[in-house]
């Protein structure tokens, strides 16, 4: 089995990264493989240009879609599951 794991923690000082070790750990003592995608390091924009916007929106029918998107689809397309790592911000939010 393959684990497409998206990770996302600004620190690899973290409880959030100590886990998503511990799960890597998991997935390869039982056989298994993983790829990951860590969106920090990846410098990951979550922010949708208007290009992609008019593209995605059916205004345009260019398939321009980005190497970047198309690197992340390819990875999606080869795992067997996804598993989302991320800091808890409910968490974080209630220590305030």
């Amino acid at each position: 089995m393959k684990v497409f794991i998206v990770y996302c923690h600004p620190s690899d000082d973290s409880f959030t990264k100590n886990m998503c070790d511990s799960f890597i750990k998991g997935i390869i003592d039982s056989g298994n493989e993983y790829i990951i995608s860590d969106l920090y390091k990846m410098e990951f924009d979550p922010n949708m240009t208007e290009k992609e916007y008019l593209r995605d929106a059916y205004y345009r029918t260019t398939p321009d879609i980005a190497d970047d998107v198309r690197a992340e689809q390819k990875k999606i397309n080869s795992a067997d599951a996804i598993a989302l790592e991320q800091r808890d911000i409910c968490l974080n939010e209630a220590r305030r």
